[in-house]
């Protein structure tokens, strides 16, 4: 059975979440932020359900941090919180965040979306292959980046941008294709976007090709 760890500071709703998932899920709880980080990198679980707002290390900290780490950077990480403000749900999801869940919230919504990022997440990884390009190296399993054999951090963002344009060459992507492609249910938005591919053309500088922008018309990762 896939197990999913349970991040939230109230044990009340923590065990709820459990309760919710156990015919589907074999669940873990922790009620602390600096715990539950610790465990995930000890145990790799198949899905985080992590609360945004704790006293000791909050959701977004501990979501970004596992993003950093080669051993979490790739499990689906689902936010749970009371706070459905814009805001909140994009600095959320720019913290690598694969969906954000607002309380109150229905129970077969929960467990539905908690299968299909566990789910989406395995089609993804079935037809994996390393990609090369030039002096660039991508890992899909391992979410490393190399470039000139020198591994490159990137977020969980940059890591899609990256990947999607390596398998998209020489075609020009428009900013709406990228949303619908690659974050079909998430609120991402074009400035969103544009601050992603600025970030990851810095930290891919030295890549033997470009990252283009097409004013009124996307971006191209030229090859030829």
């Amino acid at each position: 059975m896939k197990r999913v760890l349970i991040i939230d500071d109230e044990p009340e709703g923590a065990d709820l979440v459990a309760d919710l998932l156990r015919d589907h899920f074999e669940p873990r709880v922790s009620l602390s932020g600096r715990e539950g980080l610790k465990i995930a990198v000890r145990e790799s679980p198949d899905l985080i359900v992590l609360d945004l707002h704790m006293p000791d290390l909050d959701g977004y900290e501990v979501c970004r941090k596992l993003r950093e780490q080669p051993s979490t950077r790739g499990i689906p990480v689902i936010l749970l919180t009371q706070f459905s403000a814009l805001d909140e749900k994009v600095r959320g999801f720019d913290c690598g965040a694969d969906d954000y869940i607002t309380k109150p919230y229905e129970a077969r919504e929960l467990v539905a979306r908690a299968l299909a990022r566990v789910r989406r997440f395995e089609q993804e990884q079935s037809g994996v292959k390393e990609l090369c390009l030039g002096n660039l190296r991508l890992e899909p399993k391992s979410f490393q980046v190399w470039v000139d054999d020198k591994a490159i951090h990137l977020t969980q963002m940059e890591f899609e941008l990256l990947r999607y344009f390596l398998e998209h060459p020489n075609e020009v992507v428009g900013r709406a294709k990228l949303l619908g492609d690659l974050w079909p249910d998430a609120v991402v938005t074009d400035r969103t976007v544009d601050t992603h591919i600025a970030n990851l053309r810095k930290k891919i500088r030295n890549f033997d090709h470009n990252l283009t922008t097409i004013y009124g018309a996307g971006y191209i990762l030229k090859v030829d």
